[in-house]
Parts: structure tokens; sequence; C-alpha cells
């Protein structure tokens, strides 16, 4: 039974090194996977569960909160190849609500035709905020 802190193999291109417990990766961890994505950060009962970051093959990545394996919470998404992040909430890996802003645009590989444009509400963060209260409960 692993326990503690060790790498184990799944095949050749896919790998797990962190910390054990039962059996389950528990703790701090970091899963390399085959597609050539890496998650890094907690684990419970052998599945993605408080904060960490994916980062996917293309080097977009997700950084935020995560429960069951999935992206729970928030977050944020960072589309390196587009240069625009999202920012919000996400309930089981879908966002449900929050911005899009340009991020670095200027330098992206594959930058979008047109900018992201400016947000005209008043106070678009209690926008975002009253929102949020409808998918965030104290359970996540």
């Amino acid at each position: 039974m692993k326990h503690g802190y060790g790498t184990y193999f799944y095949s050749d291109n896919e790998y797990y090194e962190g910390e054990w417990y039962a059996d389950d990766r528990c703790g701090w961890g970091r899963m390399y996977y085959a597609d050539g994505s890496v998650y890094e950060g907690e684990w419970d009962g052998d599945k993605c569960s408080g904060r960490g970051m994916l980062r996917l093959a293309n080097d977009n990545r997700y950084e935020g909160e995560w429960k069951g394996g999935k992206k729970n919470g928030h977050g944020k998404f960072f589309y390196l190849d587009s240069g625009q992040v999202y920012g919000g909430v996400w309930v089981d890996d879908i966002p449900k609500c929050g911005s899009m802003t340009d991020f670095g645009r200027e330098g992206a590989p594959k930058p979008t035709v047109y900018p992201i444009p400016k947000i005209e509400l008043v106070d678009p963060e209690q926008v975002v905020a009253k929102s949020e209260e409808v998918f965030i409960s104290d359970d996540l």
C-alpha cells in the first residue's frame, strides 16, 4: 500500500510524484499525463481537490480551486495562445460566471482578430459578486 512520499509510474509517459495516503494520492503532488498536460497541487481521495494548477500541453493553464477532480470554485484560465484570461467561478469543470479580458495579447502566438471591448458597467465587480453567490456555497 502506497503511503508517504513517492513516485508511481502508470506508463512510460504518465506518472505521479507526491504524497500518498492509504494507496490514494493525497496531499501535495504532481501528475504528468500522457497527453503532455501536468497537474500540480492538492489531492484528496485520489482526485484533484483544493488549490492546484493544470497546465495543458499547449501551455494554456487553469489555476484555482478543485473538488472531486473537477474545477470547482474560484479560478482563472489563461489562454496564453490567444492572450486572454477568464477569471470567475467554476462548477464541475464548467465556467459559470466571471469575465474574460485580454492578457498579453500583443505577444500571443495566435491573438484573436478583435480585442475584448472595455466593460462599460457602472460596477462590474458587484455584478460578478452577486452572480457568484448563486454558485458558491460553503461546501465547495
